[in-house]
């Protein structure tokens, strides 16, 4: 691997900025900024790493990890993993209309640009209006906007899934 640099960083940037799968329509027109403690991109696989306490925005998206690694084809970005070793990795995004902040952590976090879904690996968690689903796995669709979990099989999560669902609330009250 080569080390980064700027050109390429831009470029990553551009197609980033064009990938419709980020939350906010205006997200998508924001430039994305990663911090890290150091880069390695390969152009020729398509593979840039991320190491170091690694921030990824782009307007009010946001994922963090000890590891995000971004892997593209034809310089189209296809998928993002970002791992937690010190820290769970974590995504956010605000999202249209009144659904609020999505917030979600797990060891690993998959996320396919091409098909708008994430998939949280170990210790998963996701919020969404107040309600809560933690499992061993989630797997989050964007688009349709459903969540699928799975149970652990250690003893403190006893192999099942926990879920918090608000109540409704009623016209111009707040949560």
């Amino acid at each position: 691997m080569k080390a980064a640099k700027l050109p390429f960083y831009l470029a990553l940037a551009a197609v980033m900025a064009t990938t419709p799968s980020w939350a906010l329509n205006s997200d998508r027109e924001k430039p994305i900024h990663i911090t890290s403690d150091n880069a390695d991109i390969d152009d020729a696989k398509g593979i840039a790493i991320y190491r170091g306490d690694v921030v990824m925005t782009q307007g009010s998206t946001k994922l963090t990890g000890d590891i995000i690694t971004i892997y593209s084809q034809n310089r189209e970005i296809k998928r993002v993993v970002s791992e937690g070793d010190k820290d769970l990795a974590y995504y956010e995004e605000e999202q249209e209309g009144d659904k609020g902040l999505l917030k979600a952590w797990g060891i690993t976090i998959d996320y396919n640009m091409g098909t708008d879904k994430i998939k949280l690996i170990e210790k998963a968690r996701l919020i969404q209006k107040g309600d809560t689903f933690i499992g061993d796995q989630i797997n989050y669709d964007q688009l349709k906007q459903l969540v699928n979990a799975t149970g652990g099989t250690t003893k403190k999560s006893g192999g099942r899934v926990q879920m918090v669902i608000q109540p409704n609330q009623a016209p111009g009250s707040s949560k």
